[in-house]
């Protein structure tokens, strides 16, 4: 009788347990691919803004990211499953003209300096 009573309170109070640490790890897993993308995405604009050859990069977009500009401005957003938002700002010495990726997924991002202006392009893979 005591063995059951201690293997159903195992049972109820593990796996909620169990089940809240998995998906504490998939959230992790998800914010690091989004932290690594969007350190991708600024280090390449970032050389493109220091005077460096225009960049063509296979890259793939995770699931729960979203890119911006607004005048020099660059910000990679992360929306985890819990509705928590991380994002990655970074300022550039030329204004960003921005097309955005439009899912998640593999792109080809182009970022190029045109006329004094950092195009940054998605186009989907």
């Amino acid at each position: 009788m005591l063995i059951a009573i201690g293997l159903t309170t195992v049972v109820l109070v593990g796996i909620p347990i169990l089940l809240f640490a998995v998906d504490t790890l998939g959230t992790a897993t998800q914010l690091e691919m989004a932290q690594n993308f969007s350190e991708r995405v600024h280090n390449e604009t970032q050389l493109v803004d220091t005077g460096a050859n225009n960049t063509l990069v296979e890259i793939s977009v995770p699931t729960g990211v979203t890119i911006a500009a607004e005048g020099s401005t660059l910000t990679v957003s992360f929306l985890s499953s819990g509705g928590q938002i991380t994002e990655w700002e970074e300022s550039y010495s030329h204004p960003i003209v921005l097309q955005a990726p439009s899912s998640s997924g593999p792109y080809l991002m182009q970022i190029a300096m045109i006329a004094g202006i950092i195009e940054l392009t998605f186009t989907e893979l």
